[in-house]
């Protein structure tokens, strides 16, 4: 199970709406790879979902174009926001 500790949570304020990582490393001060490896570990555990141009959830992405792919919080990931946030 993954600990969600301050890094964790501010990628994933960033996520509630959908975002392309590019967008969520230029809004917080973590660098890239760190918001890379967030992600990638929030995606594994279902906190976060890709999405294609439509808004359709995607079950796959291209890794080398990570920085353009859209992500959005699912709604285990705002449970979990919620809780660490009472």
């Amino acid at each position: 199970m993954i600990e969600i500790g301050e890094d964790e949570l501010l990628v994933m304020n960033r996520l509630i709406h959908v975002e392309t990582l590019q967008q969520v490393v230029e809004e917080i001060n973590l660098s890239r790879p760190v918001v890379i490896d967030i992600v990638k570990q929030l995606l594994h555990y279902r906190y976060v979902k890709t999405l294609d141009l439509s808004n359709n959830q995607r079950l796959t992405f291209n890794v080398d174009q990570i920085l353009q792919t859209r992500f959005q919080l699912t709604a285990k990931g705002y449970e979990v926001l919620e809780a660490k946030s009472n």
